[in-house]
């Protein structure tokens, strides 16, 4: 299904409505719905950047694996405002953790602090510097403002490995001492 608002084409594949209804019939657990809640907010935050930096995407296509937002090919955005544009989403998180927290502390509510555990997971996990992630994004358009692509692209080869090294190691940390099936 694809559709227009303001000017921008939003594409819904049928996996994401699938995913939905399997969602919505099954019952889900109120914590898979924040999660999506979470994950479209995290997702609003680049929007509201992009907009605000005047860099409109072209595309807003919901998949199963998320929201991709495709940009126009020859947009010419500057270090600085890419940079933000990364950390977007993890401001948003930032901001409903620490909202969440403020309402925690008047409003004892189970629901609540699994919407404050869920962003501040999200906001952690999308910080990492992994060259996908934004915090690997942001750490790219930090290292392009004082180095040569090439180097940059060199660098966040090698944090990034690093990373993954240590998730994985801290992962099967965890299965060992747990117990537990990691999958």
């Amino acid at each position: 299904m694809t559709f227009k608002v303001c000017g921008l084409k939003i594409q819904i594949t049928f996996m994401f409505v699938a995913l939905l209804a399997l969602v919505i019939t099954l019952k889900a657990p109120t914590s898979l719905m924040l999660t999506i809640i979470t994950s479209l907010l995290h997702e609003c935050g680049h929007l509201i950047i992009m907009v605000i930096t005047n860099n409109k995407p072209q595309v807003l296509r919901f998949e199963l694996t998320g929201i991709n937002i495709i940009r126009t090919q020859n947009t010419n955005i500057s270090l600085k405002n890419e940079l933000f544009i990364a950390l977007g989403g993890p401001i948003i998180n930032a901001t409903l953790f620490i909202l969440c927290c403020f309402l925690l502390s008047v409003y004892e509510n189970e629901t609540l602090m699994t919407f404050a555990c869920i962003n501040l997971i999200l906001l952690t996990f999308n910080l990492l510097p992994i060259k996908r992630l934004d915090g690997g994004m942001a750490l790219y358009f930090l290292l392009s403002q004082k180095l040569e692509t090439d180097l940059c692209r060199r660098i966040m080869q090698i944090i990034s490995c690093c990373f993954i090294c240590l998730v994985y190691m801290w992962g099967f940390y965890v299965l060992v001492s747990t117990h537990y099936n990691l999958s």
